[in-house]
């Protein structure tokens, strides 16, 4: 479920910023209408994030790794790339977080999984070198900056694993104060760069793409704390194995893309390597 609405969700992206929401204004709305979602579901199950200041400050750090700086770079770049591009670099995650998890002392050093991570960043290369890769070769620098995202949300996995969680605290509790959290840090950056805009009637199609993106993401986001808990932060990333399928996919019959042979070799890659990442468990 995660990784087919991950999939899903870059169509919603790149529906909403071509249709005129700046990323900072998408950032607000879809982390305060996400972590409402996301409240209710825990208000109906008599749960409330916890406000003690340990908390709260959790719910910062975790929102500024996870959603308020990786989402303005995704909002961004899905404007300037094909879907089925973003998808794949989306994909390149959960090679990132084991390397960080790597480098945190989280997960030990296994030669099969190494190998994934170099298979995978042949898969980048094989996207960003080749002149004939992308459907304009100008476009190779925001394939570079999408990158920023993957390894923002590799940190936050990592994070929010279930080491370095607060005590007493569900993932229906953390997931709402997070978003919201994130919710209040993306609010001032957008009112200060001028680029806030009210969600009112009558919706734009953007705008309904945009609802429609942060009520589901509601959902997924409680059940990518759950999996984060009870399997850890690299066996939830391999999520990711759908939402590339997904996103390539719906990106070509809906957005009619087309991909260079480089691409589809990349994508090739860099599953695999997801592959050998995820292969071998505790």
């Amino acid at each position: 479920m995660i990784g087919g609405l991950w999939g899903f969700f870059f169509i919603l992206i790149k529906t909403t910023v071509n249709d005129g929401i700046n990323p900072t204004a998408y950032v607000f709305w879809f982390c305060f209408g996400a972590g409402l979602v996301v409240l209710v579901i825990g208000l109906i199950r008599r749960t409330f994030p916890p406000l003690t200041r340990p908390h709260i400050v959790y719910y910062f750090k975790a929102a500024l790794l996870r959603f308020t700086l990786a989402n303005i770079i995704l909002y961004t770049v899905t404007g300037k790339l094909p879907v089925g591009i973003m998808a794949v670099v989306m994909a390149f995650t959960p090679i990132v977080t084991h390397l960080i998890a790597l480098v945190t002392g989280t997960e030990k050093f296994v030669k099969l999984r190494f190998f994934g991570i170099l298979l995978g960043f042949a898969g980048v290369l094989m996207i960003v070198i080749p002149k004939t890769s992308l459907p304009d070769p100008s476009l190779a620098i925001w394939v570079l900056i999408g990158f920023g995202t993957p390894l923002l949300h590799g940190a936050g996995y990592v994070f929010l694993s279930e080491k370095n969680r607060p005590p007493d605290i569900e993932s229906l509790q953390l997931a709402a104060g997070t978003l919201i959290a994130a919710a209040l840090m993306a609010l001032p950056i957008s009112l200060l760069l001028g680029e806030f805009s009210m969600l009112v009637p009558p919706f734009s199609k953007g705008e309904v793409a945009m609802m429609i993106h942060f009520i589901l993401a509601g959902i997924n986001f409680y059940a990518i704390f759950e999996l984060i808990r009870l399997a850890g932060p690299t066996y939830m990333s391999q999520a990711l194995f759908l939402s590339v399928i997904f996103g390539v996919f719906l990106g070509i019959i809906i957005f009619g893309e087309e991909h260079s042979l480089f691409v589809w070799v990349a994508i090739a890659l860099i599953l695999s390597g997801l592959v050998l990442v995820n292969a071998w468990r505790r």
